[in-house]
């Protein structure tokens, strides 16, 4: 069965979200809003499946639509989250 990635798994989203957040603010751009938060430990428990691929898609366009989209980068198989 073959399976998808939902999203990457959280230690990664989170270095993916301090590099989205770090942009953001150097960039200063009035009416921009920050990134979408990524899930704390907790959050994560406690969201389901397409919670986490929501999210993560919501995080990706905000990265395309404010043009940071470069600081995602390649995800190797060890980085994402299936589910499981």
């Amino acid at each position: 069965m073959e399976t998808h990635s939902l999203c990457p798994q959280l230690l990664v989203w989170r270095q993916i979200y301090t590099l989205l957040e770090e942009a953001f603010l150097q960039a200063g751009a009035d009416g921009m809003p920050p990134p979408p938060p990524v899930f704390n430990m907790q959050s994560w428990s406690l969201s389901t499946n397409a919670q986490k691929q929501q999210r993560w898609a919501a995080t990706c366009a905000w990265a395309e639509q404010y043009g940071f989209k470069h600081l995602i980068g390649e995800l190797s198989a060890d980085d994402l989250y299936d589910g499981d």
